[in-house]
């Protein structure tokens, strides 16, 4: 209970206190709030405009030379550098000062003939008049043809200078390409070594198998030349055996009459029993008196084989390669 008093006490003696202040104290405090916060927007947003100012400054000074706007500021800056004249520094730059004070000083001087109007003054202020106008009215003109011709001297030469560069960069990719042709060439001529080397082995193969067929030629020529004079052997042998038996058989009486009989008796078994073979007995006869005949014949009697060892020996000549086969230096 006593807390809530306290604190209800407490309150009143504060509100009690706030009504006590007096009014223009509050004012002021409202016032000095407002000028300091207006204060510090100002000043915000002169930092802002300064901040803009010095960014679109550093813009045209990042131009290029010659640029119109950078151009202009440089001038800008160095008219800002150059003295200022008496005239200005008396403020008689502005016709309103200048003015009064001309007649002030011009009248007096006219009345008092220190300056005379005459002929040649006339002339000098008309000299003078003339030099002022060109200088202020035709030397811009003049300054604005000029700069345009050399601003387009000043392209013209750029766009050679782009010409230029682009021929230059075209040159060292060319060169660039060229510093490669050694390894292009070397692979080129390791493929055509290594397309030499197995057209070498080719022709070399090429060879060796005509080789081989030659002297398969020449072996199955002697073959047939040995089967030729063996058949012509054996026909001869036979021929002779042959002749041998038909004439024993013309001539001997005795053993065409034991053939026949032979023949009879065998015709009489009914075929059961041959008895002696005198006809095979005649063969087997004349064959051996053949072989016994031709192995006492001297060496080199024999026709049929001295034949053979001519045609064996014109035959067995070792063939002559075609060509020498493939050579990687001659190709």
């Amino acid at each position: 209970m006593r807390k809530v008093i306290n604190t209800s006490s407490m309150r009143m003696a504060q509100k009690i206190t706030r009504s006590a202040v007096p009014a223009t104290t509050q004012f002021s405090t409202l016032a000095g709030k407002e000028r300091g916060e207006e204060t510090a927007y100002f000043r915000a947003q002169e930092a802002d405009r300064k901040a803009a100012i010095r960014a679109d400054l550093d813009r045209i000074l990042a131009l290029e030379d010659g640029h119109e706007d950078k151009e202009e500021l440089m001038n800008m800056m160095e008219e800002q550098k150059a003295p200022a004249s008496m005239i200005s520094k008396l403020g008689l730059d502005d016709w309103k000062w200048a003015l009064p004070a001309g007649l002030f000083i011009g009248i007096p001087i006219v009345n008092l003939e220190v300056v005379v109007l005459d002929a040649e003054f006339q002339l000098a202020a008309s000299f003078i008049l003339f030099c002022s106008t060109m200088y202020t009215n035709v030397g811009p003109m003049i300054y604005k043809s000029l700069y345009d011709e050399g601003q387009e001297i000043f392209k013209d030469l750029q766009k050679v200078d782009e010409v230029l560069e682009s021929q230059i960069k075209y040159a060292i990719e060319q060169n660039e390409m060229a510093l490669h042709v050694e390894d292009d060439f070397k692979s080129m001529y390791a493929v055509e070594d290594q397309i030499t080397i197995a057209q070498a082995e080719m022709l070399t193969a090429k060879e060796a198998h005509a080789y081989r067929d030659a002297v398969v030629r020449k072996l199955d020529s002697l073959h047939a030349m040995e089967e030729a004079a063996v058949s012509s052997i054996r026909a001869r042998m036979v021929n002779r055996v042959k002749a041998n038996v038909i004439n024993t058989f013309t001539d001997d009486k005795k053993m065409k009459e034991d053939a026949l009989t032979a023949a009879m008796a065998v015709l009489a078994g009914g075929g059961k029993s041959m008895g002696k073979d005198i006809v095979g007995a005649a063969f087997t006869n004349s064959i051996k008196a053949y072989k016994e005949a031709y192995s006492k014949q001297a060496p080199g009697a024999d026709e049929i084989l001295n034949q053979l060892e001519k045609d064996m020996a014109a035959v067995a000549t070792a063939p002559v390669p075609e060509g020498a086969g493939g050579n990687v230096y001659a190709l």
